[in-house]
């Protein structure tokens, strides 16, 4: 029996989704790997730290770098007196504590950050992909992003496969 060849325009769009899957799959790897090692994303709402990061960034916060090795200039996420998070330099170590300051603030933070309200020190940040994760929190982008994801899987189920061809015959 003849195999029967895929067009090429076909195999082109199977060979772009196909890749396109595999990259879905592995940043989700990648992220589910990181989340399980404390390796935490937060976005960045406000200038205090401009223009080290900018409003929209995501910091990456390593949740297992221990308090006790932070050092003057690290930057590092901890709760606010009222629970928000905050992610400020640290501008000096003291007994109380660590004293922060935001690089875009004239004066240091007024409570020091103890061991009880430390998160983590900032690894890196990622300008403007914060406002791509805050747009996925709304009713409206969780909605979008479940409906892209379906057509995603329809689309591949529709495309025309080598395997399930030869399956067929």
């Amino acid at each position: 029996m003849e195999e029967k060849k895929l067009p090429a325009a076909v195999r082109i769009i199977r060979a772009v989704y196909d890749g396109f899957a595999t990259l879905i799959i592995a940043a989700a790897a990648v992220t589910a790997v990181l989340w399980i090692a404390g390796i935490r994303p937060y976005v960045v709402v406000s200038g205090s730290m401009e223009p080290a990061i900018h409003v929209g960034s995501v910091c990456v916060i390593n949740q297992h770098s221990p308090y006790d090795s932070i050092e003057k200039g690290d930057i590092i996420a901890f709760r606010a007196g009222s629970g928000v998070l905050v992610t400020h330099r640290a501008a000096g170590i003291t007994e109380e504590g660590i004293v922060t300051k935001g690089d875009a603030n004239n004066a240091e933070d007024l409570s020091p950050v103890t061991k009880e309200n430390y998160i983590g020190r900032t690894i890196f940040s990622v300008p403007k992909l914060g406002y791509a994760v805050r747009s996925v929190r709304t009713k409206g982008g969780l909605i979008s992003a479940a409906a892209g994801l379906a057509a995603f899987v329809l689309i591949g189920l529709a495309l025309p496969d080598k395997k399930r061809e030869k399956k067929k015959h």
